[in-house]
C-alpha cells in the first residue's frame, strides 16, 4: 500500500515537473510584438535580432512573383513600398520572407506576420535595400475593425491615395533643397552613359519635365493646396496634424524655390559640382517635415 502511495506520488510530481517544463517553453517561444513607430529606431530592431516578433500590416501589391517574400507596409492598396526620397532604401515598410521552400499568396486584407528579425545589408531583385528582415516567417489575416478604432479613417486615407502622393512629393521637395547632391545619368547619340552632378539648367528643365522622372506636377502653383484639399476632404477636423506638415513643406519647398532663383549656389572646381550657399539651412527644412511626415505615418499602429 506505502509502494503504492509513494508511486502516486512521484507521478504526480513527474506531471507537475513536465507541465512546468511545457509552459516555460511556450513562453520562451511568445512572439513579441512590435509596430512601425518602432521601426524608426534601428537600435530597437537591432536588439531584437533573432528573436520571433509580431506585427500586423498590409501587402504592398509589388513582390516577387514566386512569393519568396513580401513587403509590408502599414497602409492598404500600396502598390510600391516606401523609400527614404532619392533612394532606394526602405522607409516604413518592412521585406518579409517566407521560410525556404515556402511562398506567399497575395491578399489584401489586413494580415499579422510572425517571423524572426535578421541583421544584415540587403539589396533585393527590386532594387530595394534595407538592413533588417523578417525571416521564416508566416501570416494569417486579421479583422482590423475589431482593433482599431480610427480603421475607417485609414481606409478613407489609403483608398484616396493621397499618402502616396506625399510621400512622392517628399521627393521633389528633397530634389529641390538637395539638388547640387544628385546624380543625374545621360545618354549620348552613341548610346553611350556617363553621370554626373546636376547643372541649375537641369534643375529647371525637371521642373517643368511632364514626364514619369519630372516634377512639373509638383512645382506648379496650387500643388500643395490640392494636397490639402484632398486631405481636408477626407476629415475637416481628424487631419490637422498632416495638413500641417503639408504646410511646412509646401514653406520648405517655397524657400528652395527663391534660393535657386536668387542664384545662391556656387561651383566648386575641386568637388566637381555645384554647391548650395545655405546647403545646412535648406537640408534642415526638408528633414523637419520630412521626419513628422513619417512619425505621422508610423503611428497608424494596428
Amino acid at each position: 500500500m506505502k509502494k503504492s502511495v509513494l508511486l502516486l506520488c512521484l507521478l504526480l510530481v513527474l506531471a507537475l515537473s513536465l507541465s512546468a517544463c511545457g509552459g516555460g517553453t511556450s513562453s520562451a517561444q511568445a512572439a513579441e510584438k512590435i509596430s512601425f513607430s518602432q521601426a524608426l529606431d534601428i537600435a530597437s530592431i537591432e536588439a531584437l535580432e533573432g528573436k520571433t516578433v509580431e506585427i500586423i500590416g498590409y501587402m504592398a501589391t509589388i513582390s516577387p512573383l514566386d512569393g519568396r517574400y513580401i513587403y509590408l507596409m502599414n497602409m492598404p492598396y500600396q502598390s510600391c513600398p516606401f523609400c527614404v526620397p532619392n533612394t532606394t532604401q526602405l522607409a516604413n515598410t518592412m521585406a518579409v520572407f517566407a521560410p525556404s521552400g515556402k511562398s506567399f499568396d497575395f491578399t489584401d486584407r489586413a494580415i499579422r506576420v510572425t517571423g524572426k528579425i535578421e541583421l544584415g545589408e540587403y539589396t533585393d531583385d527590386f532594387g530595394y535595400q534595407y538592413n533588417y528582415r523578417i525571416v521564416d516567417a508566416s501570416y494569417e489575416e486579421v479583422d482590423m475593425s475589431q482593433i482599431s478604432e480610427e480603421y475607417a479613417l485609414w481606409q478613407s486615407l489609403a483608398a484616396d491615395g493621397v499618402v502616396a502622393e506625399i510621400n512622392s512629393m517628399f521627393d521633389y521637395l528633397y530634389f529641390i533643397c538637395q539638388w547640387t547632391e544628385i546624380q543625374a545619368t545621360f545618354t549620348f547619340e552613341d548610346g553611350s552613359t556617363a553621370s554626373d552632378y546636376l547643372y541649375p539648367g537641369d534643375v529647371e528643365n525637371y521642373l517643368q519635365d511632364t514626364g514619369v522622372g519630372g516634377y512639373a506636377d509638383k512645382a506648379q502653383e496650387g500643388y500643395f493646396d490640392g494636397l490639402i484639399a484632398r486631405v481636408r476632404a477626407i476629415s475637416e477636423t481628424e487631419l490637422e496634424d498632416l495638413v500641417a506638415i503639408l504646410e511646412q513643406a509646401e514653406a520648405a519647398a517655397s524657400y528652395a524655390r527663391e534660393e535657386l532663383e536668387k542664384g545662391n549656389f556656387s561651383y566648386d572646381e575641386q568637388a566637381g559640382k555645384y554647391v548650395l550657399t545655405n546647403a545646412q539651412e535648406l537640408y534642415d527644412r526638408f528633414y523637419e517635415p520630412y521626419l513628422a511626415f513619417s512619425e505621422w505615418l508610423a503611428r497608424w499602429e494596428m
